[in-house]
C-alpha cells in the first residue's frame, strides 16, 4: 500500500474536535493512532502544524498516556538542548570574529564523533534558517513547560 500524506487540515480539525468534544462531551471524537503519530511526527513542522494546532496538540499531549507523554518529553528536551548548544557555539563563534582567544584544538575530536552520529534529524534541524531553529526551541519549551506543570497537577 502507498503512505499516504495526510492533509494538514485532517490533523487539525482531529484537535478540534478532541478539544470541543472534551469540553462539549459529545462524544464525537474518536482516537486514531494514525493521525496520532502523523502529529508527533510533524509537531516541529511549522508548514504542517500551525502554531493553533501546535497548542492544542500541546493540550493533548499533557492529557496523554505516561508513557507518550514521556517519549514527547525527552524529544522536546533534545531539541531544547540542541538548541541551546547551537546558540552557544553561534557565540563563541561571534566571539572569535571579533578577536577572543579561544583553544583552536578544544572540540575536533567530539566534533568528528558528533558528524558520524548525526541523524536525518540532526540533517534537517540544520537546513532550519536561525528564526526557525528558535521557533523550534520555543515549542519544545512550551511543550517541556505544559509536561511539567500537568505533573504538578497530578501529585
Amino acid at each position: 500500500s502507498s503512505l499516504k500524506i495526510k492533509d494538514p487540515a485532517e490533523a487539525s480539525s482531529y484537535l478540534t474536535l478532541w478539544n470541543y468534544d472534551r469540553k462539549n462531551n459529545t462524544k464525537q471524537w474518536k482516537f486514531n493512532k494514525n493521525t496520532q503519530s502523523w502529529l508527533l511526527r510533524h509537531m516541529y513542522d511549522f508548514d504542517k502544524v500551525s502554531k493553533a494546532t501546535s497548542n492544542l496538540l500541546v493540550e493533548y499531549l499533557c492529557e496523554g498516556g505516561a508513557r507518550l507523554r514521556s517519549r514527547v518529553e525527552e524529544d522536546a528536551k533534545m531539541r531544547a538542548r540542541r538548541y541551546k548548544e547551537w546558540e552557544k557555539k553561534q557565540q563563541q563563534q561571534q566571539g572569535k570574529e571579533e578577536g577572543g582567544d579561544t583553544n583552536e584544538a578544544e572540540g575536533k575530536g567530539v566534533e568528528s564523533k558528533e558528524k558520524a552520529t548525526q541523524s536525518s534529524e540532526d540533517a534537517s534541524w540544520n537546513g532550519l534558517d536561525d528564526h526557525d531553529k528558535r521557533k523550534e526551541y520555543k515549542r519544545a519549551r512550551k511543550v517541556l513547560d505544559a509536561l511539567k506543570k500537568t505533573e504538578k497537577e497530578v501529585e
